[in-house]
């Protein structure tokens, strides 16, 4: 009986020793990208590029080493190495649609209207672009620009509102789209509008 005893203790030490052998498995990353762990809890701070993409809204988790986040509907950001130290949470999705630029002849939107948040600012002698799809332009059409809004001050009777302007950055055509470098993204909606040569 002593004998069964301490076989059967023998094999429970075993499987017990297999069981604390076993790898554990890593916690799920950054699409498209290796990442680290840090101490205290914090999300895994990626250690190579990300590029994830969505329909209408998109988020990944960057590191130091940037990369881009893309929309079906045709945005994009590409963050350059540097603008992010750690990681952060950024996001790229569809924003309200403004009529900001529908009220002039002269100029008409292209694309959607869309945010990337929070705000980043890219390293000295970088820049962060955003694009959309654009071949050729329309005839008649073209000086492509984006406008970006900007925060100008609280609305009167309205808690936590602003009111806002926009302001316009050159864009350029480039390999089927129009795309802007931007020393710093606020936080606030972006557009890329195109210029009717006609009415000039």
């Amino acid at each position: 009986m002593r004998g069964k005893i301490g076989w059967v203790v023998v094999v429970a030490l075993a499987a017990m020793a297999l069981v604390a052998c076993k790898p554990k498995s890593s916690a799920p990353g950054a699409s498209g990208a290796d990442v680290e762990g840090s101490e205290g809890g914090d999300a895994p701070v990626p250690n190579s590029v990300v590029n994830k993409s969505g329909s209408s809204e998109v988020e990944a988790t960057f590191g130091p080493s940037g990369g881009s986040l893309s929309l079906s509907s045709g945005p994009k950001v590409e963050i350059p190495p540097g603008a992010i130290q750690g990681g952060e949470d950024i996001v790229l999705k569809e924003a309200p649609m403004t009529t900001a630029f529908f009220n002039e002849e002269h100029e008409k939107p292209w694309g959607p209207t869309f945010v990337v948040s929070p705000g980043i600012e890219a390293p000295e002698g970088r820049s962060i672009t955003v694009s959309v799809p654009l071949a050729s332009y329309p005839q008649g059409w073209g000086e492509v620009a984006i406008a970006y809004e900007y925060p100008v001050s609280a609305r009167v009777g309205a808690e936590d509102s602003q009111h806002t302007k926009w302001q316009y950055e050159n864009a350029r055509l480039s390999g089927g789209r129009a795309v802007a470098d931007l020393p710093a993204l606020n936080g606030y909606r972006l557009q890329f509008v195109i210029t009717n040569l006609e009415a000039q």
